[in-house]
């Protein structure tokens, strides 16, 4: 079972459990494995295996706790040089037993030079898991104990799970509390001399379960991630949680939701820029597997999930714990393989088929390229080098100045994407491909009126004058990878405007675009001019939108209805002035397309034509539409303000 890996900027040391013993293997620059394992370590350390180790400039610290011990001392550590792979002698993590019972390992962080030891212990254990103190030991480079131990969590009813790392000045320590059967998430700072600073809450969302966390630093804040469970058995149990924590133990910012497809068991490193997370997905399924995703230093995802592993034979990634190290310029992943054992009450107890398997990755900063770029058969065609789980813009251009967006690529599986160009270029043709992207919004309104009826007929009666009877805000979005829920979308109107702080009634899109339209507004009925504010995952996007002039561009295109057999054939109509009832010339000039819509009796869209230019007055149906089933005609048509104007006539 894997324990993550450290460095010292040139070799790396990874640990791990394989049966009763603690190992260490010295990895090259390169992925060699340097010697034969380094056995730290026999003991009994129990499950889930109680051993933790951070490391220091030139050496790391590995503690454990040894479950073959029934009193006295029960942890233990050894130093190990990163490069030559000496140990020192095992030495005691407490000086005398004192107060204490069973002192299990919960984690180890280092400033660089001194470690910071937390465990707990079985004279303050509440039940299973559960502890009313975390304990603390400081530890010198050469494996002298620095003081005494000290308390460093009290109060409460605190779960064993821990996460620690050092910052600039100040090592953070997180934690979970059971309170009123939930779990909160918290954290507090420890200075290198040992004062400890307030205990801050760092969670907004309760959880009902808990399990390991994981931590790093950026080199402002620290970015801390959690299980959270609001649902056991469906959406929302093991989701993956975080919230970015100030060098001074206060939160930054607001919670963050990672994943939300059951994920935990996390590993977080940070490369200069950006943060690569990982985490177990299904892990206690039979499908399980091991995620990844970059994030920015505020917690926003940069790219796609991503899956860093694959199957090692017959065995597939199951935890990530520890698992991502930058160090030397490039990330070292490591995991367990394999598949948990379950006793028959179901609870797990151990791994089958466990291996350790690591791999090397890049940066989020690692420069694209290309290869292999030429024209085949008068088209453009290259392979493109990325780094999975980052986004990029494809950008073209005929004079290498002026840039388009062309593209938003991305990869979760593999670093080389073939390009192809579906058109040949037309003159000079120079392509770009720049990290990240900027979604594109817009802002548009949907303005209905209800026209008439058909009646018995296959021509709508119509009463002028013909007025709109409301309107609804449109707000899209293209080239973004995470799109909120429609409750998270939020209309903010010009005074007057019906809209004030409104969530959006419903969402449809592809895959790289979404609509948000608001709900139906009828006072006004139509949509005014002025500032527009839409709140998009938190940010507020403002439009200031000239007057839509939404009633002196009403026109009403009367359709008549061509049935043969039952079955529709085609739709003609004739442009009507909306006053008066007048039939004009042609389009009006501000329309830009125009389109039949067919709904059936039970409200369902059963035909769409395509968007016609506005001086077509027919369409032939390219499907089969029965007329005995169709309960509403709706004619729309666009106009240049990019308004969507439908006209709607109903059929008994």
């Amino acid at each position: 079972m894997s324990g993550g890996a450290v460095s010292d900027g040139t070799n790396y040391l990874v640990g791990y459990i394989g049966g009763t013993n603690i190992y260490c293997q010295i990895v090259s620059p390169t992925g060699q494995l340097l010697g034969a394992p380094l056995l730290v370590a026999s003991a009994n350390v129990g499950w889930p295996p109680a051993v933790a180790f951070a490391g220091a400039r030139t050496n790391c610290l590995i503690a454990w706790s040894d479950y073959s011990r029934t009193n006295g001392v029960t942890m233990f550590g050894r130093l190990i040089h990163y490069g030559s792979g000496t140990m020192s002698t095992v030495f005691p993590l407490l000086s005398a037993v004192g107060m204490h019972g069973f002192q299990k390992i919960r984690e180890v962080a280092s400033d660089g030079t001194n470690f910071l030891v937390l465990w707990v212990d079985a004279k303050h254990q509440v039940g299973g898991g559960h502890y009313t103190n975390v304990f603390a030991q400081f530890v010198n480079g050469t494996g002298g104990l620095i003081g005494s131990e000290f308390v460093a969590v009290s109060g409460g009813t605190i779960a064993d799970d821990m996460a620690a790392s050092f910052g600039k000045t100040n090592f953070l320590i997180a934690w979970q509390h059971e309170v009123l059967d939930k779990y909160e998430t918290y954290c507090r700072v420890v200075t290198p001399a040992g004062a400890i600073g307030p205990v801050q809450k760092i969670n907004s969302t309760t959880s009902q379960d808990r399990n390991p966390l994981a931590m790093a630093f950026d080199g402002t804040n620290f970015l801390v991630l959690w299980n959270c469970t609001t649902n056991y058995g469906g959406q929302g149990e093991l989701m993956l949680y975080g919230r970015l924590v100030s060098q001074s133990g206060t939160p930054v910012g607001g919670e963050l939701v990672i994943s939300t497809d059951r994920s935990g068991f996390p590993g977080v490193a940070f490369d200069g820029a950006n943060y690569l997370v990982l985490w177990a997905k299904d892990a206690v399924a039979t499908n399980h597997t091991v995620r990844a995703r970059f994030v920015d230093r505020n917690g926003n995802p940069i790219g796609p999930v991503f899956t860093p592993f694959g199957n090692q034979g017959t065995n597939p990634p199951l935890l990530p714990i520890r698992g991502a190290l930058f160090a030397g310029g490039k990330f070292l992943l490591t995991a367990t393989f394999g598949s948990f054992v379950a006793d028959p009450n179901g609870d797990i107890v151990g791994v089958s088929g466990g291996d350790v398997h690591g791999r090397f990755f890049p940066a989020s900063t690692t420069a694209p390229y290309f290869t292999n770029a030429a024209i085949v058969n008068g088209r453009f065609q290259a392979r493109f080098h990325l780094v999975p789980g980052v986004t990029y813009t494809l950008q073209i251009s005929t004079n290498l100045t002026n840039w388009e967006d062309a593209d938003v690529l991305g990869s979760d599986w593999t670093n080389v994407l073939y390009l192809a160009d579906d058109q040949p270029p037309q003159g000079n043709l120079f392509v770009r491909a720049r990290m990240g992207w900027t979604p594109a919004f817009g802002l548009s309104f949907f303005e209905f009126a209800n026209a008439g009826g058909f009646g018995s007929g296959t021509t709508p009666a119509v009463s002028y004058p013909v007025r709109l009877t409301n309107y609804s805000a449109a707000f899209s979005v293209e080239r973004d990878l995470e799109f909120p829920s429609a409750t998270n979308v939020r209309f903010t109107g010009p005074p007057g405007s019906g809209l004030t702080n409104t969530p959006a009634w419903q969402v449809y899109g592809g895959d790289e675009w979404r609509m948000y339209q608001a709900p139906p507004v009828y006072n006004p009925a139509a949509a005014p001019g002025g500032t527009w504010t839409i709140t998009y995952k938190g940010s507020n996007v403002t439009f200031n939108v000239p007057d839509p002039q939404a009633a002196l561009r009403l026109v009403v295109p009367l359709p008549t209805v061509n049935v043969s057999g039952g079955i529709i054939q085609s739709v003609s109509w004739v442009y009507k002035n909306a006053t008066n009832g007048a039939t004009l010339g042609g389009p009006p000039p501000y329309m830009t397309s125009i389109q039949v819509q067919i709904e059936d009796t039970t409200g369902a869209r059963v035909y769409n034509s395509p968007e016609l230019p506005p001086n077509t007055t027919s369409h032939t149906l390219t499907r089969t539409v029965n007329w005995s089933n169709v309960g509403r005609v709706y004619m729309a048509y666009d106009d240049t303000l990019d308004n969507h104007y439908v006209v709607t006539f109903t059929k008994p």
